[in-house]
């Protein structure tokens, strides 16, 4: 049943065809509109039903690990391409029938993902304990007091060190894993050529919509005593597909490199067929 929108109508979702002589490449916002990313989701008219399809992928992953994770991620590059083709009105409905095209969609952008986490994770864990053992070596010539001290103050440094460095692998992971989900391949992911030009036209806003989507999902949830995670965790998948698409949509109106597509079946709910590259 479709469900009206808590935030009041939208313009028309009806995808406009482009005009005569127009550039191929589908337009898309000229700057980041980060609360867009929130009001989209109630563009469609089955917005709960895809709410809850969310909820129950994050649900199942708590039992099976990684594939409920492939399939929501295989379906939120299919809600991409929709955007894109659209100009970002409408994204297509979750449906139960194509859970093999979602997940094997989705294993080359987790794929990537999990690569550069867990390198990311053992530099920022070797960053955090090599600054604390060098701040307690130098605090034990001190004496036990400012040793401990001073390792303290290490942990702490190399904590807010490790953020940062975590913020600036965003602008890497963000083009190595659009293009992975985008052009269905590993091998492209490490296209470090395209890597470099998102990153060097892309940065500020990368950055900006990483930290968008993480301190205000930490501060609902604070401020809600943990009660708005059920809300906002099938939220987040959304989020982050409308971040990216308009990342991507910037980066292209800045002279950036399409991404070459695979054809795809035209999508019943939105009734068009996906362009073969943006």
């Amino acid at each position: 049943m479709s469900q009206p929108s808590p935030f009041g109508p939208f313009p028309d979702a009806t995808p406009k065809p482009l005009a005569a002589g127009a550039a191929t490449v589908p337009t898309g916002p000229a700057q980041m509109e980060y609360l867009r990313s929130v009001q989209f989701i109630f563009d469609n008219p089955n917005w709960l039903m895809n709410l809850v399809w969310s909820f129950l992928c994050s649900l199942a992953g708590q039992v099976i690990p990684i594939v409920p994770g492939m399939v929501l991620m295989g379906y939120q590059f299919e809600m991409l391409e929709d955007l894109h083709a659209n100009r970002g009105t409408r994204y297509p409905d979750f449906d139960i029938n194509r859970l093999v095209e979602y997940l094997s969609r989705g294993v080359w952008p987790m794929l990537v993902m999990l690569i550069v986490i867990m390198l990311s994770a053992f530099a920022i864990m070797m960053l955090v304990f090599g600054t604390a053992f060098c701040a307690g070596a130098v605090g034990s010539s001190m004496g036990d007091d400012a040793g401990g001290v001073l390792a303290m103050v290490g942990i702490l440094g190399g904590l807010l060190f490790g953020l940062a460095l975590g913020g600036l692998a965003s602008v890497f992971i963000t083009p190595m894993v659009l293009k992975a989900g985008l052009q269905q391949d590993l091998g492209a992911a490490f296209d470090f050529g395209f890597v470099r030009d998102f990153a060097s036209k892309m940065w500020v806003e990368t950055i900006l919509s990483s930290l968008f989507l993480m301190f205000s999902a930490v501060a609902l949830i604070l401020v809600t005593c943990g009660i708005a995670g059920i809300v906002i965790g099938p939220m987040l998948p959304f989020v982050s597909t409308h971040l990216y698409y308009q990342l991507y949509s910037i980066y292209l109106s800045r002279g950036g490199t399409p991404i070459p597509l695979k054809p795809r079946m035209a999508m019943p709910q939105s009734g068009y067929v996906a362009p073969r590259q943006y």
